[in-house]
Order: C-alpha cells, then sequence, then structure tokens
C-alpha cells in the first residue's frame, strides 16, 4: 500500500512539473499579431540610467547616440558626476546629453531616474536598462501595443553574447525561465513585470505621478504596472525582445543577482508562485519521477534512462519556447539551463535565510516602506 502511495505521487508530481513546463513552453511563444507601427524616434524620451563605467559601453552608448541623430530625445541619467559613467560615456560620445543628481528615496536606480522621468517631454517615454541594445524599429514595433486601452508595455530583454559559463548561466534564467514564465502568464490576462524597457504614453506617466509610480513597491517594474492597471488600462508585455550582450560575467555576480530577484519576489504579492518554483523545477520532478520507477521495481539503468528521458523532454520544451523567440539552446546553453534547474531549491533557501536584497551596495529591502519619498532631489546638466 505505501509503495503503491509512492508511485502515485512520485509519478503525479513528475507528471505536473512537466505539464507545467510544457503548458508553460505552449503559451510563451504564441505571440500576439504585432500592432501597426506609429511611433519614429522622435516621439520618444529614452531615459538611461548609468552607473560605472562598464554601464557605457560602447555598444549601448552607439545605439543611443544613433537614436538621438535620428530624432530621439536622449537623457542619460547618472547620480554622480564622479561616478565612471560620465568620463566613459563622454569618450565615446563627446556631447552625450547627461543628467546629474540624485534622490533620498529607498530605491538607488529610481533615485538615479527621477530627473530623466521629469525631463522627458516627447509623446512615449522608455525606460531602458543600462546595456539593452535599442533602435528605431525595435521602439516602434514595441510601442505599437500602446493604445487608449494599453497603458504600460514591457519589453523583456534577451540576453545574448554570454561569452563564459557563468553568462551562459545567467542567459539561461533571462531567456529560458523568466521570459517564458512572464510570457505564458501575460498569455493568461496576469499582470506582470520585469526589466528591461518600459514604454509609457507621456500623458500616462502624468496621469500616474510619474517618478512616483515607481516607488509604491519595492520593485519598481511592478509598481509602476500595479499604478496603470489601477487607472484602468491594460499593460502587457512586448512581442519584441531587445538584445542584451552579456559579454564575461563573475559567478558571485550572478548569484547576486538571482538572490536579490528572488528576496524581491519574496516581498511581493506574487509570493506564493515564487515558493512554488523549486517544486516544479527540473532536479524535484526528475527525483519524484526516478523515486515512482525504483519503488515500482525498475532496475537502475531504467532508472537512469529515465533520467535521460526526463531531461531530454524538459530541455525540449524549453528549445521549443525558445525557437520562437528567435533565441537559441545550444549544447553549453543546455547544460547552464540543467545547473540552473539543479540550483532552484538552493536559491529558495538562500532567498529565505535572509530579508537583505543587494543592489550595488544599497539595502532595498531595509524598512523600505518607512524611507524617503526624495522630494528633494538635486539635479544639474552636462
Amino acid at each position: 500500500m505505501a509503495a503503491t502511495l509512492l508511485i502515485w505521487v512520485g509519478a503525479g508530481w513528475w507528471s505536473l512539473g512537466m505539464a507545467v513546463q510544457w503548458a508553460t513552453a505552449a503559451l510563451a511563444r504564441t505571440a500576439r499579431p504585432e500592432g501597426v507601427v506609429r511611433h519614429r524616434p522622435q516621439d520618444f524620451s529614452i531615459v538611461a540610467p548609468l552607473r560605472g563605467a562598464a554601464d557605457a559601453s560602447p555598444a549601448y552608448i552607439g545605439a543611443l547616440r544613433a537614436l538621438a541623430r535620428q530624432g530621439a530625445e536622449i537623457l542619460i541619467c547618472v547620480a554622480d558626476e564622479a561616478d565612471g559613467a560620465v568620463a566613459a560615456t563622454r569618450a565615446l560620445w563627446g556631447d552625450a546629453p547627461i543628467l546629474i543628481g540624485e534622490d533620498t528615496t529607498f530605491n538607488p536606480k529610481m533615485n538615479n531616474v527621477r530627473k530623466g522621468l521629469e525631463a522627458a517631454t516627447r509623446p512615449v517615454v522608455a525606460l531602458s536598462d543600462a546595456g539593452i541594445l535599442l533602435d528605431a524599429d525595435i521602439l516602434g514595433r514595441a510601442a505599437a501595443a500602446l493604445s487608449p486601452a494599453v497603458g504600460l508595455v514591457l519589453a523583456l530583454k534577451a540576453a545574448t553574447a554570454a561569452e563564459n559559463f557563468p553568462a551562459e548561466i545567467e542567459r539561461a534564467y533571462i531567456d529560458g525561465h523568466q521570459a517564458r514564465f512572464l510570457f505564458a502568464a501575460d498569455r493568461l490576462g496576469l499582470a506582470v513585470a520585469s526589466g528591461g524597457v518600459t514604454l509609457i504614453t507621456h500623458d500616462t506617466l502624468q496621469r500616474i505621478g510619474n517618478w512616483r509610480a515607481f516607488n509604491r513597491w519595492i520593485a519598481d517594474d511592478y509598481s509602476v504596472t500595479r499604478s496603470v492597471r489601477e487607472l484602468g488600462l491594460k499593460t502587457r508585455l512586448g512581442e519584441v525582445m531587445p538584445c542584451l550582450p552579456l559579454g564575461r560575467r563573475d559567478w558571485p555576480a550572478v548569484w547576486s543577482r538571482q538572490v536579490r530577484w528572488a528576496r524581491t519576489r519574496l516581498r511581493l504579492p506574487v509570493w506564493p508562485l515564487v515558493l512554488w518554483e523549486p517544486a516544479i523545477s527540473w532536479l524535484v520532478c526528475g527525483i519524484a519521477g526516478a523515486m515512482a520507477l525504483r519503488v515500482g521495481g525498475f532496475g537502475l539503468s531504467a532508472v537512469l534512462l529515465g533520467v535521460v528521458i526526463h531531461t531530454t523532454l524538459w530541455l525540449a520544451a524549453e528549445s521549443w519556447f525558445m525557437s520562437a523567440r528567435g533565441l537559441s539552446l545550444s549544447p553549453r546553453a543546455a547544460a547552464a539551463a540543467v545547473v540552473r534547474e539543479a540550483l532552484a531549491p538552493v536559491l529558495m533557501a538562500r532567498a529565505l535565510s535572509g530579508r537583505r536584497i543587494e543592489w550595488r551596495g544599497t539595502d532595498l529591502g531595509g524598512n523600505w516602506r518607512d524611507r524617503g519619498r526624495g522630494d528633494g532631489a538635486r539635479e544639474t546638466s552636462l
């Protein structure tokens, strides 16, 4: 009786995890029809926060400069004149429009960004994470979904050009895991939020209180999504995914980012879904399936074959999703995806072990609700 129960539990758990894997892939790969491109580069204000010389890569600054030449309003934001991003940007673009200054709220990113959001004047405002390569085509296609009914579009980044294995693992988190679950949730009509490029009309930005709408919750992307939805407008993910070249990454930095994002999600209303993620990971579902086979009387060879089949089916679903989004799952990327899945329980344990949310030396999680709103920002322009 006990053995039969274990077989049913193990087989059921494996079936549930595999069903979620393939269902999310099927939902996420299904693209909405792209709307008609209505916006030219002149219609965009691009708010580009930088911190550190590494953020001002030649490819990124070159892309911003090209958009400026086409008529876009570029607003590069740096918190301090001594920041290495200023010199690095000037070396690539001598007369780049750089705004200097910072606010005093709990969120260092928004402390830097506020001046750019307030200075934006064009019909569509695009807040971009550093390093994402934008051009006129990507901006126009992403903003095509904006309408009287859709007030916010989030263009997820597609991580590319991973030059070492830690970068490949980060790519596996961004492309194969986060994008798949976010696109799937978006197709179900759920309010989803993530970093990348946030596109919003200037009118809607003013209606939600400009920069204040980004600081209502600990995550600025979730905050602005909630703020727009409270106006009665829809939010959605864009169909185009702008590229984020990763280059080389250090493993401690990659792991620290994953812990920070996990802890942030655990502080949001979506936390029950976050807790559920390790339970349906490749590792846990594989263990459940292997247990069912072993208890059912199958030998070690059959169990190992089952693990191989389990892994193949798991990666096939991820590859199926990625191929529809113009992404690829190379052998090295597949190995990185397995590592990501094997670390899922470890990541959750690490996220639950503390409350500090580290972002470039600042604790975003420390009493964030009680900290200042930053109405006394300082700003200069270079």
